[in-house]
């Protein structure tokens, strides 16, 4: 469900950029408000009213709008159903990693889809390794250079999990501390760090059967969050 619900999102993008290039072929411009990744009612609606100069600009653009809607609705249905079965079949680990900021149904859905059972990885480092969030390393004469992130990797999972990272960030206190604690660096390798951070919570929440969450301590006579559960020890 989850491999089909990947290749039914790239058709919807697909129908999308149809749309888009019939548009400009007829030099259409699309407002401002309206340009980006999200279409919203209002987007389509703007669509629908638009005046064709011919009529077959209009069936098309009306025939690309109705398969656009049946593959949306494809997509919506995927992602329920794979939550719904993630809730049933594997409840426990689902809202345990569903507790961690950053990380909603689809997101717990897709990890125990594609990997399972969390608790084979002895620790973090294989748990990232397996994911693909770890650094290359190049070794040319005696020296060691770290080059991005490795190729290798489980490309939908990882994908899905920066994309979470960012969502992270603006939810979880520590992760924006973090981020701010790095500003002046490549914004990139920082959500790679942060997805990293990401990665632990997760195997840890499963590792330890406890939900992730935070507490209050106080610091200087302020409140601030701290991290109720930490991660297990590498063995």
């Amino acid at each position: 469900m989850l491999r089909q619900r990947a290749e039914t999102s790239k058709q919807l993008r697909g129908i999308k950029s149809n749309i888009k290039s019939l548009l400009l072929y007829h030099g259409i411009e699309i407002p401002k408000e309206y340009d980006n990744p999200n279409w919203s009612i209002a987007f389509l609606k703007w669509i629908e009213q638009i005046k064709w100069t011919h009529v077959t600009g209009k069936i098309c653009i009306d025939s690309k709008l109705r398969m656009r809607a049946v593959i949306h609705k494809e997509y919506l249905q995927l992602a329920n159903e794979l939550r719904s079965y993630c809730r049933k079949h594997h409840k426990k680990d689902y809202y345990l990693l569903k507790s961690i900021p950053g990380v909603g149904g689809y997101l717990a859905s897709a990890i125990l889809a594609e990997i399972g059972d969390l608790r084979r990885f002895n620790n973090e480092t294989q748990f990232a390794s397996y994911i693909g969030i770890v650094p290359t390393m190049r070794n040319s004469g005696g020296t060691e250079k770290i080059q991005g992130v490795t190729p290798r990797c489980r490309g939908l999972l990882r994908s899905y999990i920066i994309e979470s990272s960012w969502v992270a960030l603006r939810m979880d206190p520590e992760m924006q501390a973090y981020y701010r604690k790095h500003t002046g660096r490549n914004p990139k390798s920082i959500i790679v760090k942060i997805a990293r951070k990401l990665l632990n919570r997760m195997l840890a929440v499963i590792k330890t059967e406890k939900p992730y969450h935070t507490n209050y301590s106080l610091n200087n006579g302020k409140e601030t969050k701290k991290p109720a559960m930490i991660s297990q020890q590498k063995k």
